[in-house]
């Protein structure tokens, strides 16, 4: 018993999971948990050592995922969208200057990578980098108490005074507000973001799939202002095959040196047309044949390399046509 409590002190530090993650994981309370560590729980622990067992053993089998952070055409163009706005943002900083916002539109197909590739961008800007999903039926009101809560402004109170704090917080910073989905966005919406960004400086990023891009083009008078205020209007494509290829070999990692080149590409063109520039698709179709790979009787055979039997096999399990 002792043992298994060592185990799940020393997952607790490798993992920096905090036990109240881990008692919520294994659906447990917390004290609890701390209890059958301390040796003071009053009940039968062997129900909680089961749960701790089960728990380790589970987060042993580990799941290989897909690594977006290639450098993709999508995260290419992302990137390149984004970097736009943040040389407008440091110019109004570095000038004083406070004029017409310039918003970087993203448009693409749904799961091609794009929120990855948003997600990457916000991690890694060194100033403050704000990072919304908006909802279908979004309000201005919710926006606002959205981008509130990421600057840990209060978010009680009327709307206006809320954006008077959001305004008085971030004017003249180099803060980037990045807005996923932003085909849920009623121009009312956006509006409030623009107007925001108007009166203090701030990059707006809003990154959608292609019906953001025709509700910006449509002939509605709603939408024509704010296309005026576009510094770029960004196409993304789907996958090519090549970046399927940057994908799936940092994928394998070091055990793509234990592949023979023709194969390698050969399995990366089956992928690729498999897939049909899909990164989500690609993401299932890796992670699935990973796995079926790793199983014991398929190791045997192949030493836990992919091959395109993995990869047929897979298609099938998850219904790609």
């Amino acid at each position: 018993m002792r043992d298994l409590i060592k185990e799940l002190e020393k997952f607790s530090a490798d993992k920096n999971m905090s036990y109240g993650k881990i008692a919520k994981a294994m659906g447990i309370g917390q004290s609890t948990l701390s209890e059958v560590r301390n040796g003071t729980y009053k009940g039968d622990p062997s129900a909680v050592m089961e749960k701790i067992k089960d728990f380790l053993e589970r987060h042993k089998e580990k799941m290989r995922r897909i690594n977006f952070s290639c450098d993709t055409d999508v995260r290419k163009r992302v990137f390149y969208a984004i970097d736009l706005v943040k040389k407008y943002v440091a110019s109004n900083v570095s000038e004083q200057i406070i004029e017409s916002a310039k918003i970087a539109y993203i448009v693409g197909r749904a799961g091609i990578g794009k929120t990855h590739a948003l997600r990457e961008y916000a991690r890694t800007y060194k100033a403050k980098c704000i990072f919304i999903t908006a909802e279908n039926n979004i309000t201005d009101t919710v926006l606002v108490r959205k981008v509130a809560k990421e600057l840990g402004i209060a978010t009680n109170g009327r709307t206006e005074e809320i954006k008077d704090n959001i305004k008085a917080a971030v004017k003249f910073t180099e803060t980037l507000v990045i807005i996923d989905e932003g085909e849920h966005l009623k121009p009312k919406v956006i509006d409030v973001m623009r107007s925001i960004a108007d009166q203090t400086g701030i990059g707006l990023v809003i990154a959608g799939t292609e019906k953001l891009k025709h509700q910006l083009l449509s002939q509605r008078g709603e939408y024509e202002y704010l296309l005026s205020r576009a510094a770029t209007i960004m196409q993304l494509n789907s996958l090519s095959t090549e970046d399927v290829g940057k994908i799936v070999k940092k994928f394998l990692g070091s055990d793509v040196e234990l592949y023979d080149e023709s194969k390698l590409s050969s399995l990366i063109n089956l992928i690729s047309t498999t897939v049909k520039g899909s990164a989500r698709q690609l993401n299932n179709l890796l992670t699935l044949a990973s796995d079926i790979a790793s199983r014991p009787e398929n190791v045997a055979l192949t030493d836990g390399l992919i091959t395109e039997a993995h990869i047929k096999a897979a298609t099938k399990l998850l219904f790609i046509v």
